[in-house]
């Protein structure tokens, strides 16, 4: 029989109306409205029966939602422009199913192994790229698709568009004080709807040491919202951790350290509801965040959190990477095959020791061209698009901002307004030689910053992670070497730099002398935590 079969785990699904429209999440018209659950059934998504015209209703909502609609012989699903809520589907033996639960989506597709190119490109980056995940036949929604399943005419036909893509079109206005301005406005709008929506609920901010969490807590102090928490967590006396706390105490904000230590993680990490926690939040296609997990687990017990609190992160759409570097010749078009070595230098280096896939190996140069999207790039400014559409794509909707899942794992609320849609409008008409390494948007949170707390710009604290003039001299050394030279050297560099990293804690379950082994080889933190996912989870799904 062919059939569509839709599975949506969580409670928290919401019907609309007789539309047969399920909604998760907060959806928003492009004015700023929220629209409720009974309005969304007039909503043009709730009517329309073709990807196309779909495609047109979606450009006009917004928010982090996920949607699902179920007809007569038909199944329309959509992500919003971050992939916030994911949505895999699959078919087999005639039948489709879709669910936002990946291993639901497994079980009825029947898929034991992993796909083995998946396998070795999880290992080298963390997650999945395009559409796939680990399991050939399980599928997922990217950030800003829409799917059509149709089995009208007999079996199951799957279709789908993007109806969003995170491309730069440069603002023909570049006067940076116009710009900031703009930015101050998008950024106080996207605010203000974070502030409506959690409605005195407590907002938890996990402050790090970077301009982006100090970013949110700023905001919300300028607004002057009444309930926050500021926290962090790590080993003691580490750098990020003095840093949020000096932040939170000049902010006038309530702050929370939770201590991290050896026995402490590996008594966690060593529970069945770590390992439970990870199979929730992978989707078969990204590596689970695990540092929070813990910060957030003990809040819990302590009673730190508020029951009903909304979690804020950090997470942004003004990115530290274009993909150009001071030391490129900017006279001379870049190249295809340019654009292919920034992603696959910076992307692909989680695994790369003895037991790792070959990152040079021409699959990984195809994989990239085709999940980009494109054939030739014949200018910087193409290149930096190209990148920049690669990285929103991929590494911050499959691994960074996935991070939401831990939240959500303990029974709480989140909030990304740093990705408000507003405002990535806006980041999409922000000029190459402003995005360049963030110094614009970096500089306009510290004059924020020193405004709102009264000290001079030159007085606040940086970035805890800015490069350190030693740093840079040892870059620049490197750069000067042969090829072969640099990936060994670059090796040796991920060694020393992974032993002095705040979150080495993460590993502190596994035998030292494998630890020592696997960094010697190149192997990053989280790229060890990768092979230990695999190997885990391979075996329970043959067993």
């Amino acid at each position: 029989m062919n059939k569509v079969v839709v599975h949506l785990s969580s409670p928290a699904w919401r019907r609309a109306g007789s539309t047969g429209l399920s909604v998760r999440g907060h959806v928003y018209s492009v004015e700023g409205m929220p629209l409720a659950t009974e309005q969304l059934a007039g909503c043009p998504v709730a009517c329309v029966t073709d990807l196309h015209a779909c495609s047109d209703a979606m450009r006009r909502i917004e928010g982090f939602f996920a949607l699902v609609r179920v007809m007569e012989g038909r199944v329309i699903a959509a992500v919003d422009h971050l992939r916030s809520i994911p949505l895999f589907y699959g078919v087999a033996n005639g039948s489709a199913y879709v669910s936002d639960d990946a291993e639901w989506v497994r079980n009825a597709v029947g898929n034991k192994e992993m796909d083995p190119l998946a396998r070795d490109e999880f290992k080298l980056t963390g997650y999945v790229t395009g559409s796939q995940t680990l399991y050939p036949d399980v599928k997922e929604l990217q950030a800003g698709e829409l799917l059509l399943v149709d089995t009208t005419q007999g079996r199951p036909v799957v279709a789908t568009a993007r109806y969003f893509q995170y491309d730069h079109f440069p603002s023909v206005q570049a006067d940076e004080g116009l710009l900031r301005e703009k930015l101050d406005e998008r950024l106080h709008a996207a605010v203000h709807r974070l502030a409506a929506w959690a409605g005195g609920r407590q907002i938890v901010i996990p402050l790090s040491g970077g301009y982006d969490s100090r970013l949110v807590a700023t905001l919300l102090c300028r607004i002057g919202y009444p309930n926050m928490l500021a926290f962090t967590y790590g080993v003691p006396g580490n750098k990020e951790a003095e840093y949020s706390r000096q932040v939170a105490q000049a902010l006038g904000l309530k702050w929370h350290f939770v201590e991290y230590s050896r026995a402490r993680w590996r008594a966690a990490w060593n529970s069945a509801e770590r390992r439970r926690y990870q199979d929730f939040a992978s989707g078969w296609s990204s590596l689970a965040h695990v540092q929070d997990w813990l910060a957030v687990r003990s809040m819990q017990e302590d009673g730190v959190l508020e029951q009903g609190c909304v979690f804020v992160p950090g997470h942004t759409c003004f990115r530290q990477n274009t993909g150009i570097t001071a030391r490129d010749d900017i006279s001379t078009p870049p190249g295809i095959e340019l654009f292919i070595d920034r992603i696959r230098d910076r992307h692909y280096i989680r695994s790369v020791g003895k037991d790792g896939p070959e990152r040079h190996l021409p699959v990984w140069r195809q994989r990239i061209r085709e999940t980009a999207g494109v054939d030739k790039v014949a200018s910087w400014e193409a290149l930096a698009n190209a990148y920049e559409r690669w990285e929103w794509q991929e590494r911050q909707a499959k691994f960074i901002c996935n991070s939401v899942r831990v939240y959500e794992f303990f029974g709480y609320d989140w909030w990304l307004p740093l990705w408000d849609m507003g405002l990535v409008r806006f980041a999409q008409g922000v000029p190459l030689h402003l995005r360049q390494g963030r110094r614009w948007y970096n500089e306009y949170v510290r004059q924020l910053y020193a405004a709102h707390v009264g000290v001079p710009v030159e007085e606040t604290l940086r970035n805890a992670e800015e490069t350190s003039i030693a740093g840079i001299q040892v870059r620049r050394l490197l750069t000067g070497l042969p090829r072969p030279f640099q990936v060994w050297a670059k090796a040796m560099r991920n060694a020393i730099r992974a032993r002095q990293q705040r979150n080495a804690y993460i590993v502190s379950h596994l035998p030292e002398h494998e630890v020592r082994r696997l960094l010697r080889e190149g192997y990053r933190i989280d790229g060890m935590l990768v092979h230990e996912f695999l190997n885990a989870r391979r075996e329970d799904v043959r067993t």
